[in-house]
């Protein structure tokens, strides 16, 4: 296929094709096939969802184009390159959240590389916690781990069904950040059922 032919399939637009190939991104070739298209979807994923810079976008291809490869490495390093919230402040509180963290991760049997950014992100909350005082959620975080553990089983079972590691890095990322996403809303929308139910009963007696 032409370029105009790969801009089709993906949707993405000539001059942002051309972009892709000036840093990079996509290889320049004379006649395009599937692998073109999904290195497009890829990138745009990386792009656009996971809000990744270009030079860490770079790593990930590199990783997706080594061969071989492990599906595990490739994952870990899609996921270690995505954003995560939250700031560092090292002091009593803080190293509290953390060794509770920790303890979390040792009482469950997860195995978290110690680098995983998400350490962060879930520090930073505890913490927050400990400032509004919020015990009772404290509490909660062993009820929040259990649920999100058949969660996430799910999700990589799905993610390692994949095709090619194009598609599963990009799932990857869809996966994290999306699901993030969605996660939240149903909860939300369960804490209006939930409450509901208390308030007037169940639904069908309404």
């Amino acid at each position: 296929m032409q370029l105009s032919d790969l801009s089709r399939r993906t949707g993405v637009p000539v001059r942002t094709l051309r972009l892709y190939a000036r840093v990079n991104l996509l290889p320049e070739a004379d006649v395009y096939d599937m692998s073109h298209v999904r290195r497009v979807v890829l990138v745009r994923v990386l792009l656009d969802v996971g809000g990744l810079r270009h030079s860490e976008i770079h790593d990930i291809l590199r990783r997706v184009d080594s061969s071989p490869g492990s599906l595990h490495d490739l994952l870990g390093a899609v996921q270690y390159a995505l954003p995560a919230r939250g700031s560092e402040c090292r002091d009593r509180e803080w190293e509290q959240a953390r060794e509770r963290a920790g303890a979390l991760a040792e009482r469950r049997g997860w195995r978290v590389g110690p680098d995983n950014p998400a350490w962060l992100t879930l520090v930073q909350a505890l913490v927050a916690c400990e400032w509004l005082g919020q015990r009772d959620l404290l509490e909660m975080i062993d009820t929040y781990a259990e649920a999100l553990e058949r969660v996430a089983e799910a999700e990589v079972r799905l993610i390692r069904a994949r095709p090619d590691p194009e598609s599963a890095a990009a799932s990857m990322v869809s996966t994290t950040v999306l699901g993030d996403v969605m996660l939240s809303a149903l909860r939300r929308l369960m804490h209006e059922h939930f409450s509901s139910a208390v308030d007037h009963g169940p639904a069908a007696d309404r």
